[in-house]
């Protein structure tokens, strides 16, 4: 449960509008009863036991976390090593219940900014916050992730590699989200955007979701190719790969640290579904559902939208991407029976262009260099500028 505190001190310091504290229960609401008065600044407070973990949209948005640790709980403390590994500059107070000075040491040492007694005194809470808000200004202001996007095409040959592929290409030219876009094949078995780039590069995916305690920006950079067209691939192994093998936390340490170190995440992820491949989609911050006007790919579309119903997806996340669109005056289903189908708007749509692309791929080129006014590419463009307009304001 979530509520916020509109807080200010005396000397007018505000809080960052991003600070979080996560505790028990007891403890929120005895912290939240402490509050009075029509105040500035807001802190967050979510309401959780010792164990559970801290969620997405928390790790994602919180420029300062005050999370409660429980000494004799493995789960608390695991908890804690979680959000260090996924976010190791986020500033970290821990709120402790009869915390002895050994206990204060060994949580300093594990990179905890300040530790915070429990029960929860709201002016010490406030003096301590203020304090690590000052201490980690810059560090917290250059821990934002960058925008990351997936195309999630409900049946295989629906194009999305492609679509993938000329897209990276296109953010990157936009420049509204900045230049440095990175595009990564997830698709462990059959991924072929390093072949639709005519590259071979020696590492893959593969070695980063096994690197460990090595995995680190400087291992993501040297396993990114760069391609002629200026933006970076992660390509997906050579060699066919069980889908059951990769570790969840591991995956979303990956994409988190390749936030950092680009300015557009682009993945490709294989047509079917697993907890891992799931949990990659629903990290990112636009979903680009792709589909085209036949039965079968609107039967397999709406399933897929029922699945993220279902895991209460915001729909705001969601764009419906009508791809290899025809608008001839007979066409049998037609854009608008496609929304009127599955109930969504459509956002953009796809020009098709089956020759010219089958043969850019041949080559290892992008369509760009066959025919620059291709409507397919025109249509690419659109979307890029789409999706660059809804997060180029952000820092």
């Amino acid at each position: 449960m979530r509520s916020e505190l509109n807080i200010a001190g005396n000397s007018g310091t505000e809080l960052p509008m991003n600070a979080f504290v996560v505790a028990s229960p007891a403890h929120i609401a005895r912290l939240d009863g402490a509050v009075g008065g029509n105040r500035a600044s807001k802190l967050n407070t979510i309401a959780l036991d010792a164990g559970q973990p801290v969620p997405n949209n928390v790790m994602d948005q919180a420029e300062m976390l005050v999370l409660e640790i429980d000494p004799n709980s493995e789960a608390s403390l695991l908890r804690m090593e979680q959000v260090r590994r996924e976010r190791p500059n986020l500033p970290l107070l821990a709120a402790v219940e009869n915390a002895d000075l050994r206990l204060v040491r060994a949580l300093l040492r594990q990179g905890v900014a300040d530790v915070v007694a429990l029960p929860f005194d709201f002016d010490e809470l406030f003096a301590q916050v203020i304090d690590a808000a000052a201490t980690n200004s810059h560090s917290a202001g250059m821990d934002r992730l960058a925008p990351m996007a997936t195309m999630v095409h409900a049946v295989g040959g629906m194009g999305a590699t492609t679509i993938l592929t000329h897209l990276a290409s296109a953010i990157a030219d936009d420049g509204a989200c900045g230049s440095r876009v990175c595009l990564i094949d997830l698709d462990l078995q059959f991924g072929e955007v390093a072949t639709q780039m005519g590259l071979t590069p020696q590492n893959s995916v593969l070695d980063l979701l096994e690197a460990g305690e090595r995995l680190d920006g400087d291992l993501i950079r040297d396993t990114a190719v760069k391609t002629k067209y200026g933006h970076y691939i992660v390509a997906a192994p050579a060699q066919i790969t069980p889908l059951e093998d990769v570790d969840v936390d591991r995956l979303l340490r990956m994409l988190t640290l390749a936030r950092r170190e680009y300015d557009y995440v682009l993945l490709d992820l294989p047509v079917n579904w697993t907890n891992w491949s799931l949990s990659a989609a629903l990290a990112c911050t636009d979903m680009l559902v792709l589909t085209d006007q036949s039965i079968t790919g609107l039967r397999q579309t709406k399933r897929c939208l029922e699945l993220f119903d279902m895991m209460d997806v915001p729909r705001d996340n969601m764009r419906l991407i009508v791809n290899r669109a025809e608008k001839k005056m007979f066409q049998s289903i037609g854009v608008h029976e496609v929304s009127d189908t599955l109930h969504r708007n459509v956002a953009a749509t796809i020009a098709k262009d089956k020759a010219g692309l089958d043969s850019a791929q041949d080559q290892g080129i992008l369509l760009g260099e066959i025919n620059k006014k291709a409507p397919f590419l025109k249509d690419v463009a659109k979307l890029a500028e789409m999706l660059c307009q809804r997060h180029g304001g952000e820092d």
